[in-house]
């Protein structure tokens, strides 16, 4: 049933909210799913160790979304320059 992991993941509060994020963003959820109850107790089954601050809330997936897609766009956007600049490139030596 289970897929069984070889080697042991390190926890880090980064890592699970990248994960929760991508579950809101790719899985079309609601962000206040990370605010249920029942959502944060399967968090914390999966670490019980974990603290309240190392679970996401809603605010926290809001911003790291935010700022990926900010992120997301300053690349886009150097990456059209330097085609732009390869392709004008091309085009005046064509032309001479």
């Amino acid at each position: 049933m289970f897929t069984k992991v070889r080697k042991v993941c390190q926890f880090s509060r980064e890592d699970v909210l990248h994960a929760v994020a991508k579950f809101v963003v790719c899985d079309d959820q609601s962000l206040a799913v990370a605010n249920k109850a029942t959502f944060r107790n399967c968090l914390v089954t999966m670490r019980p160790v974990a603290m309240k601050t190392d679970i996401p809330s809603a605010h926290d997936i809001t911003t790291y979304i935010h700022n990926a897609f900010l992120d997301f766009f300053v690349q886009l956007k150097s990456d059209i320059q330097v085609n732009d600049f390869y392709y004008h490139s091309a085009l005046v030596l064509a032309t001479d």
